[in-house]
């Protein structure tokens, strides 16, 4: 296990006045509006009952919102079959399923080759190179609108996976959104995989919903999904974490040690991290995002990443050992990338969660 520091309790005090005013500075930034119609950062939240981390219930999510945040909360929730869920993070993603749906199905019914999309909190880029069916350019309009429609909502959900699984590689690797706050603390924290997936099932969810705006849709599926996964009153949500931290922190309260590596790499699905009230509790694992309707219809497509952190030197020797590569080819590379880290892990005697099913903490009241 990591090393205990022998910290005295004023200097704790004071390490939690300093991150809680940081966060109380860049609020304003990750809560305003988004620009030019992209998705908006959110500030995320992590899983220690002592640091300001806002625990939510059912009552106290807000309404959705893509462009402004005024009316939208956001924290931690547990629930039952899903453990914590990263509200933040959920939102994150599902706005960028809903704008990289609309991109790509723009770049689909213009015949594009190629696009680039990223996220905007990073300096990776991310290209795509398309290729088409030999039937596509002379099928009628109104045909390939409904095929670059349900396309598209695929590739929203799988490229939206990709960028904020590639978010967590990089920030365990240093990379840090604001250069004056460090991230590693938190990558691949128990709860940002699974609430990054849950965010791009909602998002895509709420494309489809016609009946109302995404907004909206969002937020009575939110509603809807937390509690199918039986979501607990925000005391339950805080005490859960109050365990995690007993067993799984470092006795600092701000240094996580356990971490979860299931991005759904051995089985396609990635299964929660939970503390469980009873012994009945059953995890509820979702599948990653598929690329079987893009299969079916004929389509391919070579999607790569390209590095800009400074960071990312590191990350292109583990996949290049002899040197001269610069890009990042998702489905070959994420699997190494991923062993490496999990065994680094190891060595730096962090308690690892690794590509499976994750153990299930049972209450001992």
């Amino acid at each position: 296990m990591l090393k205990n520091f022998d910290r005295t309790r004023v200097l704790k005090k004071t390490v939690k006045s300093i991150i809680a005013g940081v966060i109380c500075l860049i609020i304003p930034v990750f809560a305003g509006c988004g620009i030019d119609g992209e998705p908006r950062p959110r500030m995320g939240s992590y899983p220690a009952s002592s640091l300001p981390t806002k625990f939510l219930d059912i009552n106290s999510l807000g309404s959705h919102s893509y462009g402004n945040g005024m009316f939208e909360n956001n924290g931690l929730v547990y629930t039952s079959r899903g453990g914590h869920i990263d509200i933040a993070h959920l939102r994150i993603a599902s706005d960028n399923t809903r704008s990289l749906y609309n991109k790509v199905r723009t770049h689909l019914l213009n015949n594009d080759s190629e696009f680039t999309y990223k996220l905007n909190v990073e300096p990776s880029n991310y290209h795509v190179e398309m290729k088409y069916p030999e039937w596509w350019a002379n099928l009628p309009e109104k045909y390939k609108v409904k095929i670059a429609d349900k396309v598209s909502l695929e590739l929203s959900q799988h490229f939206t996976y990709t960028m904020t699984t590639w978010h967590e590689v990089l920030t365990w690797f240093g990379f840090k959104c604001l250069f004056f706050l460090p991230e590693k603390a938190s990558a691949f924290s128990w709860e940002d995989i699974y609430s990054n997936l849950l965010g791009t099932r909602l998002g895509a969810m709420a494309m489809k919903d016609k009946e109302h705006s995404f907004d909206e849709a969002m937020t009575i599926l939110l509603k809807r999904e937390l509690e199918e996964l039986g979501i607990q009153p925000s005391g339950m949500a805080r005490r859960a974490a109050r365990e995690m931290k007993k067993k799984y922190f470092d006795g600092q309260s701000y240094f996580d040690i356990t971490r979860n590596f299931d991005i759904g790499l051995d089985d396609g699905m990635v299964t929660p991290f939970i503390y469980a009230t009873d012994k009945e509790a059953k995890a509820k694992s979702y599948p990653i995002p598929t690329m079987e309707i893009f299969n079916t219809y004929g389509f391919a497509m070579t999607l790569e990443i390209e590095p800009r952190e400074f960071e990312s030197g590191k990350i292109l020797k583990i996949i290049y050992p002899a040197g001269g590569g610069k890009s990042v080819l998702p489905g070959k590379h994420l699997p190494i990338v991923m062993r490496y880290v999990e065994n680094d892990a190891k060595k730096q005697g962090f308690a690892v969660i690794p590509s499976g099913k994750p153990e299930l903490i049972v209450s001992a009241k």
